[in-house]
């Protein structure tokens, strides 16, 4: 236990972590622009972008010293399920219905304990970035935010389109994530070998297609891209990802890593990426350019 309680110390000193600690989420990192040095362990991400709520803890180097708590697990006769993607994250998925301002804070509660942590120990949060619900959106920045001020501890935002391309790399093809924008329209992007290569729109089928249809071989993904699936069918080359519903979550915490590596925390005063003003500011809009 002691030997244990030093390694997670030293790991917050700047230390090396163990070698049985590498390829843990997150990998030691430096603390973004200006090479201020640290070493970022435990990660929390909160995805409130659709009607499913996911949050996962990331745990890296230093997170042994304490072993896990098993509280009374508060989805178990819900449609949620608790998961644990590898040795080093714990995560939780719950059919929500939106209804993600009643849950996302026992959801967080149970992930940080089964992390075997205190909230304390968390050294970065992040949060969806959008685009996806508008209300889900703020609700999962309002979150973040209120725990990084709380905290003292930097956040993230991760667009919400990456996360789920992310989930699928190593996927042949180019790999487009899907949402449901409503009125016959979608949020989508391509990226091919994990980068961002056209995108992201909000646009309807037609443009989707015009998009892709240069590509020899497609995997749209992603909890909506069933909406896409007869359009698939009649072009070669084109496939519906089995597993769409499945939580980004994971991939999530490995890029809020990546982001907070190379820019450093978010600002207080960050927005979201929405792709589209909200009914309430188009009607507004109308309103102010009507006679």
């Amino acid at each position: 236990m002691e030997r244990a309680r030093s390694r997670r110390d030293a790991g917050r000193r700047g230390r090396r972590p163990d070698r049985a600690d590498a390829g843990r989420i997150p990998a030691r990192t430096g603390l973004g622009p200006g090479d201020r040095g640290g070493v970022v362990v435990n990660v929390l991400a909160v995805d409130c972008s659709g009607d499913l709520l996911s949050v996962g803890v990331g745990r890296g180097a230093g997170s042994e010293g304490r072993g896990p708590r098993s509280p009374k697990h508060p989805y178990r006769e819900e449609k949620g399920h608790g998961l644990a993607a590898g040795p080093g994250f714990i995560g939780v998925t719950i059919d929500a219905g939106f209804r993600h301002a009643e849950r996302v804070m026992n959801a967080i509660e149970y992930c940080v304990a089964e992390a075997g942590i205190v909230p304390a120990d968390l050294d970065l949060l992040a949060c969806s970035g959008g685009p996806g619900s508008f209300t889900g959106l703020r609700i999962g920045m309002a979150t973040v935010k209120g725990l990084s001020l709380g905290l003292g501890k930097p956040f993230v935002t991760v667009p919400t389109l990456d996360a789920i391309a992310a989930d699928w790399e190593g996927a042949p093809g180019a790999i487009v994530p899907v949402l449901d924008a409503k009125r016959s329209r979608f949020y989508f992007a391509v990226y091919e070998g994990g980068r961002l290569v056209a995108g992201p729109y909000d646009d309807g089928l037609e443009k989707l297609i015009a998009v892709t249809q240069s590509y020899p071989d497609v995997l749209f993904v992603g909890p909506d891209a069933d909406l896409v699936e007869s359009t698939a069918e009649e072009r070669s080359g084109f496939r519906i990802a089995t597993e769409r519903r499945r939580s980004p979550i994971t991939a999530m915490a490995r890029l809020a890593v990546a982001i907070f590596e190379r820019h450093g925390p978010s600002p207080s005063d960050a927005g979201l990426a929405y792709l589209r003003a909200s009914d309430a500011e188009e009607n507004a809009a109308r309103e102010a350019g009507s006679p």
